[in-house]
Order: structure tokens, then sequence, then C-alpha cells
């Protein structure tokens, strides 16, 4: 079989989900041919750090010179670099069996490949509870293979799993924790650290607002230490423009007294922001709404979560995770919420646990195994019906050679 892997971002943090299943895939399948298709300069180191198999097979979407600089322009508002290099490379997906993608601009080829055949596998980046997470487009492909119940039952509300398949697998990434080994020590002190992860769309981000308030409470604070590890796009972009509602921010640069701080780590572009070396290393989540907050509850501990923009949030499902801990409305509020987090660090462990759980399908099987399991199983089972369809079609020609040419005619058209 024939598998592709994509990797097609301007930053790397998708490189985590995806490259443990490309890693087992090459390890289980050594017979199948097996490629990462990759673009975007950052990602392409992601994945070379990434790769542990020398089988693997590198495929670079390049894109010409005037085109890569007239998308790089149109990035601020939509994801032209990501549609350019997908459409002019589109020739180097065909004759695949399948291609796996971590995200949904992949669907814009999607009508494209399906007619020569390839199967469209949605891999997945993150399990947080915004709406996008759950879009009805998700019923374009072939197969998703999702991280827990949380996901089937929201994809089924909005129409996202229609007429295609689901395969719970866990969260592949959680088998790259290993890895890191002990939580690395990032202060020399045993002060309790606080990890503050704000996203970058400015219809939830708190950075824009609240960013500098907040660096400034911790610099005040020299008993806490602050490892600011922000959503990886939100330092790649000076404007963001957010695709929920197109609403416009700014982003403002961070003062330099604050990197003289000794109880401040700032961290603006480092492989640490996605490999989860800072989550599992701080004793507070203090966030918005980016879905890292569910790798931070891969051990229950105190979370803060922060709503400068004012949301109502209570009774909707895309703050879900809004429930695990206190949300500071008001930055009045702010040192205090924290430090009392701090002081309860069992309050809200109970959600969390159960949040965790219902959000991440995980066994004694490893994600990566699963996931490559689930993505076999499929394609063998689509050989399966090609070849038993075949005979079929050509007994029903015998039969009826009207019917025949109808389809060969309706075919060349």
């Amino acid at each position: 079989m024939r598998i592709g892997f994509l990797f097609n971002h301007d930053a790397g943090h998708q490189a985590g989900h995806l490259a443990p299943i490309l890693n087992a895939y090459a390890a289980a399948r050594p017979g199948d041919e097996v490629s990462a298709f990759v673009g975007g300069a950052a990602v392409k180191e992601s994945v070379r750090r990434s790769l542990a198999s020398p089988n693997v097979r590198i495929v670079e979407l390049a894109l010409p010179s005037p085109i890569g600089a007239v998308a790089r322009v149109l990035d601020v508002a939509m994801p032209a670099s990501r549609w350019s290099r997908l459409r002019f490379n589109v020739d180097k997906f065909r004759g695949l069996d399948a291609l796996v993608t971590p995200e949904r601009t992949s669907l814009t080829i999607r009508n494209t490949l399906k007619r020569d055949g390839v199967s469209y596998i949605y891999g997945g980046h993150g399990a947080g509870d915004r709406a996008i997470g759950f879009h009805p487009s998700f019923a374009r492909f072939d197969l998703l293979l999702l991280p827990g119940e949380k996901y089937v039952r929201r994809l089924r509300d909005t129409g996202g799993l229609t007429g295609n398949e689901y395969k719970l697998v866990g969260y592949p990434k959680f088998d790259e924790v290993r890895r890191i080994g002990p939580p690395p020590r990032f202060f020399d002190n045993n002060n309790p650290t606080v990890v503050y992860n704000p996203h970058f769309s400015p219809e939830f981000s708190s950075w824009f607002s609240a960013g500098i308030d907040i660096l400034e409470w911790f610099a005040a604070s020299p008993d806490i230490n602050l490892i600011v590890a922000p959503h990886v796009m939100l330092f790649r972009r000076r404007l963001h423009v957010s695709t929920d509602t197109g609403r416009t921010a700014w982003r403002k640069s961070i003062p330099a007294r604050f990197r003289q701080c000794k109880n401040i780590l700032i961290d603006t572009d480092s492989p640490r922001l996605f490999n989860m070396s800072y989550m599992i290393s701080s004793d507070l989540y203090l966030g918005d709404i980016s879905s890292q907050v569910m790798e931070f509850l891969v051990t229950p501990r105190p979370c803060v979560f922060l709503n400068p923009n004012g949301h109502s949030w209570h009774d909707d499902e895309n703050f879900a995770a809004w429930r695990l801990g206190p949300v500071v409305n008001r930055m009045e509020d702010f040192g205090a919420v924290i430090r009392r987090a701090l002081e309860e660090r069992t309050a809200y462990k109970a959600l969390q646990v159960a949040h965790f759980s219902d959000s991440f399908d995980l066994t004694d099987e490893s994600s990566s195994l699963r996931a490559v399991r689930a993505i076999s199983d499929f394609v063998e089972g689509r050989h399966a019906q090609r070849a038993t369809s075949k005979p079929l079609g050509r007994l029903i020609g015998v039969l009826n050679p009207a019917e025949n040419r109808v389809g060969s005619m309706a075919r060349s058209d």
C-alpha cells in the first residue's frame, strides 16, 4: 500500500500529532510505501527531527517564487501559502492509496484526489472544545481518527460524522511524552511555576488585552515562576484575523525588561512550545481557548482561565474546559485567583479527570499503533471492496450492454 502523511503548515506544531503515527506505520508495515509530504520551512525541520525511519520518502511541496511571495502577503487573512502548496503540487499525491492529514485545509484538493481513488484520512491535532474542531466539513473525510467519545458525540451533532467512518485511537502525541523523561527544570528555585498559553485568535485570546498586565504581575511577584508559552502562531504574525468572526488585532512586542526577570521565561518560537515539555513541568495552567490545556491535564493540576473579552461561557460547549478551573473576568482579581488556585490544588480534580476521560480514549496499547491498525484496516477494506466490485461490474455489462454503454459515456464526459 502507498500511504502519504501530509505536513503542510507555517509552523511545526502539527508534526507532533502526525509524526508518531508515521513512525509507527513505517515500523509496523515495512513493505508499504510511506511518504511524508512536507510544505513550509518550519514544519520541514520539525518533521526531519521527528522521523525515526530511514525508509520514509520525503516529498517537498514547493511553490514558484512569484506565487510564494503573493501567498505570503495574503497569509495575514487566510492560509494562502498552504492552499497554494496543495494546488501547485496536487499531482504528487496521485497514486496514493490514502492521504493522512492533521487538518481541514487539505480538503481544497479533496475532489481532485477522490477521482483518483485516494482515501482521505483525518489524523487530527489537538483535542479542544471549540466548534471549529467539529465542523460539518469533517464529513468529507473517508475515515476520522478520533481521540475520544467527546469527538464522536459532537461530530454527530454537527453532521461531521455522516456517511463516513471513524475509529477511536487515543492521542498519539502522548506516546512521545515518554521520550522527554522526567519533567525538565527551567528555574533554579523550588517556587511554583505557571505556564501561560495564550491563543492567537483575537476573538478568544487573552494576550491582546491582558498579556502585558500578566507579565507585570509576575514581574512584581518573584515567588512564582512564569513560562510564557503561547500558541506558536501568535508570534508568527503581527496582524491576526479571527476565522470565527473576522475580528482583527495587532500583536504587540514583548518589552525587553520582562526577559531580564529571573522568574520569567519567554519562549515564542522553539519546539518546546508544542512538545509538551512546558506543560508537564508546570504547576498551574493559565490560558484562554487553546486546546493545549488538555495536554497539560495528562496529570490533573490547577488551571485558571482568562476571559477579558467577556464571553458568556457557562452553558457553551465551546468553553467546556473553563469548567475545570476558576475563570478570571477582571484583571483586578487575577493575582488573588492565581494564589488561591495554587493553594487549592485539587479543587477541580474530579471535573478534570472526567473531562480528560471523555476527550481521550487511552488504553494500554499505544495510540500510534491503534492509528496504524485503523489506517491499514481501512485501506485494505477499500482494496477488497474494489476487487469484488470489478467482476460485478463486468457481469452487469455482459448482462445489460445498454447499461454498460451509458456508464461508458458518462465516464467519458
